[in-house]
């Protein structure tokens, strides 16, 4: 769901094609290492499927844009406001929410990061209180160093958002990539 929502966040900054927004995800969630082209296709398909997106007509050079419904902005500004409803939050789902949050004007980091970092308190205090055997204690230690990392990467970054809130902000990227998707050719 990080990709989706990744998508619908960078939309908010206006319509977008695929290979742009591929772009401007791997740019700003740069511990990704790439996202397969297959892979957006079928996220920009199923979000247009949902109501999310709608197609905001083509680039000059024949590109199909995408643009957020009101549905699609309503979802778009509910995950860049309000960080994590799990129990058991996920690293990768946080630094793509964490990440994309703070390089968009208007989203709400800060809050984001102090929802995750109380959503890995809270799953902190499962692990260490339901261990009842050794084998689970063992098990649980795992996760348990795994919350403490996700909480001391979340403490470097709030303060690094309370020293310099406009340090991840980013507009988005003026350089097109290359590639895209072209519309099928309509049959005649």
């Amino acid at each position: 769901m990080s990709v989706q929502n990744g998508f619908l966040a960078i939309l908010t900054q206006g319509a977008a094609y695929g290979s742009q927004l591929q772009n401007e995800f791997l740019t700003r969630a740069a511990h990704r290492r790439q996202l397969n082209a297959g892979q957006v296709y079928s996220t920009l398909d199923r979000m247009t499927d949902q109501g999310l997106i709608e197609s905001a007509g083509t680039t000059e050079d024949g590109l199909p844009q995408y643009a957020l419904t009101a549905a699609g902005a309503g979802a778009a500004w509910a995950w860049l406001t309000t960080g994590p409803r799990a129990t058991e939050p996920d690293w990768d789902e946080m630094q793509d929410q964490v990440l994309l949050a703070a390089s968009i004007a208007g989203a709400d980091a800060p809050a984001i990061v102090a929802d995750y970092r109380a959503a890995f308190a809270e799953r902190i205090r499962e692990l260490t209180h339901d261990a009842d055997s050794k084998a689970l204690l063992v098990a649980n230690r795992a996760a348990e160093l795994g919350a403490t990392a996700a909480i001391e990467w979340l403490d470097e970054v709030a303060a690094a958002l309370g020293t310099h809130p406009e340090v991840l902000l980013r507009p988005r990227s003026p350089e097109r990539p290359r590639r895209g998707r072209r519309p099928a050719a309509d049959s005649v």
